[in-house]
């Protein structure tokens, strides 16, 4: 199999940092112990002075508490909370995504950060930072190898080069580290602006973001008997990162119990009665994790809604009062190296993590329940996912559909992405329609969808169930999709290969293995020969949980693949990008793509953008602000707007993929029979 076609980065224009305009500055950061904090109403609630109390009481126990966090944080101007939080020991371990750690840095050497994306996505500029993409590339590079994690690579790369970073002393990380706190950096291939520079190392990456997700499995173990952790504003990568620690302990024994999670966001969902799964609040990923994941383990789960500049402050100043009225002191913090001196938890008796055989494993989804392309009715279809194939309608589907139709028709590229819910909703065959009728030239997954994918391919079922596995220790512990995906990496890292590339080939040599790959969008994608490509996210996936996770090969190979994902965007003129389910990952990586395609000149800009998810927008051609939860919708932004402001035309779609997949199945269906 030759290589899919990449886009080389030996191009990119670079552009110096310091001719930037920047949203924000040093000089607005918050004053602790100066500025008036902004009033927070759940903060004299009994469930928020409750959450004060847990983690006092933690604390004093030598116990963990663990912040993570996303991007908002800091460009909120609330770095110096943390860093208080961190050194009047509250905090024990502190974690963000790539993003975060870039603001960090930048208002380290800067003194400001955040880009006009909207003004600079059009030229290509966006992102494309000389000295943000080659210090922190060098910093992590040279790390990576020396065995250190990303945060400590950072911080060592700060130490050493003092007079580059003026600010050094509110950098985030830098007072996390000098305190012996963790700082840790988990991050997903392809959506940071430093994946844009031409000296990127995806290998390097996800080497040292590897050494971070081993500490924070380390930290969550250290949960074992009693620990809290905070997440503020990441939706995704927080809580699943998190889950994935808990899942490794109790994998390894571990009694994980009498522990708090709490969540601050601007997302208004309840804690209250649990979501029917066609309701939006249901897929909010911190409610499934820090409520019904973690009352498994008899946890307590919280869900705090507030600005980031009202709810920080609030924390702080609530626990720093009441620490001062009990009179308490907290034992100690270890001062651990910055090199990680062990991978995954030491405190696991020397077990060793068990696999199971998916045999015997309860799925959500099995060949059985596949929607039937065939069928022109629910009636006529055997699947308890099955819906009408004429029951959705949405304004606007019927212009979508023509400018899909049109692209179709003049050749041009049609690149789709997917999240992880997209297998379990029992499409594939339709999706695999739609590939072989050429309305699909490009897929690209996450690699929860990946690893659902092989699994089917592999045994027919797909999509764990989600009652009891955690409690168990056998949340994402399964044994065969693991052993073949890391076999198929392995093999394909010698040559060279993408992730999705390396799937392809090990699947044509080795089919006996895959006895349902024709079932599965991996089989598409090779029989029908267009990219499958896999976008992941260091931590969240079970594959890495598996002890033959080697992270610096997947990074490798999915940066091989964001290489791929480039080529096909910076050819898409008068094609169209569609995206299903991935709220984070897909968008981010499109937006990054189309800045590189743009610099190196390519013109793309009459193109068609579509979101497909649940998601209710309303009239998402309003302008919304910082205040409103969906400023913080990744599609709205880098899907419906920011790709089409040069021409073209963005839409989102409500509904569930079991109704918005046939609807486009069908409507090509009947275009092609009147044509």
């Amino acid at each position: 199999m030759a290589h899919t076609q990449r886009l080389s980065f030996e191009g990119i224009k670079t552009n110096s940092v310091y001719s930037r305009t920047n949203l924000v500055t040093i000089t607005n950061m918050a004053r602790p112990y100066e500025d008036q904090a902004e009033a927070l109403t759940a903060s004299e609630a009994p469930e928020f002075q409750q959450l004060i109390e847990h983690i006092l009481e933690k604390r004093l126990a030598g116990k963990p508490v663990i912040w993570s966090m996303g991007a908002h944080v800091i460009k909120n101007g609330l770095s110096r909370y943390i860093i208080e939080l961190v050194r009047h020991g509250f905090v024990t371990h502190v974690s963000g995504n790539g993003a975060t750690s870039i603001h960090d840095f930048e208002l380290a050497f800067l003194g400001e950060t955040s880009e006009d994306v909207a003004r600079s996505i059009e030229d290509g500029s966006f992102g494309m930072w000389e000295e943000t993409g080659r210090y922190m590339n060098e910093a992590i590079q040279q790390g990576a190898e020396q065995g250190l994690g990303y945060g400590a690579s950072l911080y060592k790369y700060l130490s050493a080069n003092p007079d580059k970073f003026p600010y050094y002393d509110d950098c985030v990380f830098v007072q996390c580290q000098k305190y012996g706190v963790p700082y840790t950096c988990h991050i997903s291939i392809g959506t940071d602006i430093i994946h844009q520079h031409p000296i990127v190392d995806f290998a390097a990456l996800g080497k040292a973001s590897g050494v971070d997700f081993d500490r924070m499995c380390r930290s969550v173990a250290e949960m074992s008997d009693g620990g809290v952790f905070l997440n503020f504003g990441s939706a995704i990568s927080g809580p699943e990162i998190f889950l994935k620690g808990l899942s490794f302990a109790c994998n390894h024994g571990l009694p994980m119990q009498d522990m708090i999670a709490a969540n601050f966001d601007i997302v208004p969902v309840s804690a209250d009665d649990k979501p029917d799964p066609t309701d939006p609040d249901y897929h909010y990923r911190p409610r499934r994790v820090f409520i019904d994941r973690f009352s498994e383990l008899g946890g307590k789960g919280y869900l705090f809604h507030g600005l980031h500049q009202q709810t920080i402050p609030a924390l702080f100043h609530s626990l720093l009062r009441r620490k001062q009225e009990l009179g308490i002191e907290f034992p100690p913090t270890e001062v651990r190296s910055e090199v990680n001196q062990g991978t995954k938890p030491a405190s696991t008796n020397g077990n060793k993590t068990i696999l199971y055989p998916i045999g015997t494993r309860v799925s959500r989804l099995h060949v059985k329940d596949l929607l039937d392309p065939s069928a022109s009715t629910a009636g006529e279809m055997s699947s308890k996912h099955a819906v009408s194939l004429q029951s959705w309608q949405s304004p606007h589907f019927d212009e979508f559909m023509q400018r899909l139709l049109l692209a179709r028709a003049h050749s041009n590229r049609i690149l789709v992405s997917i999240g992880g819910n997209m297998i379990g909703s029992g499409v594939n065959r339709l999706l695999i329609d739609l590939i072989r009728r050429g309305f699909i030239s490009h897929l690209a997954v996450n690699g929860a969808a990946c690893f659902q994918d092989v699994e089917l391919a592999i045994s027919g079922q797909a999509e764990e169930r989600e009652d009891g596995y955690l409690r168990e220790g056998k949340l994402g512990m399964w044994q065969e999709a693991g052993d073949l995906i890391h076999q198929a990496l392995e093999d394909g890292h010698v040559s060279q290969r993408g992730y999705g590339e390396s799937l392809i080939d090990y699947s044509r040599k080795h089919s006996h293995k895959l006895p349902y790959l024709e079932e599965s969008l991996l089989g598409a994608c090779a029989k029908y020969d267009i990219p499958y490509t896999c976008h992941i996210t260091i931590g969240t996936d079970d594959i890495q949980l598996h002890p033959k996770s080697n992270l610096s090969i997947q990074a490798g190979a999915s940066g091989y693949d964001f290489q791929s994902y480039c080529h096909t965007v910076a050819h898409l003129e008068g094609g169209v990008f569609m995206n299903f389910g991935s709220s984070v990952t897909g968008p981010e990586v499109f937006l990054k793509a189309l800045s590189i395609a743009r610099n190196l000149q390519y013109p793309v800009n009459q193109i068609t953008t579509a979101n497909f998810d649940i998601i209710r927008l309303g009239d998402y051609s309003l302008k919304v602000g910082y205040a409103d939860w969906e400023y913080y919708y990744r599609p709205r932004k880098n899907i419906v707007h920011r790709p089409t402001s040069l021409g073209g035309k963005g839409f989102h779609f409500e509904g569930l993929h079991q109704e918005t997949i046939p609807a486009i199945w069908k409507a090509i269906e009947a275009a092609e029979a009147n044509s």
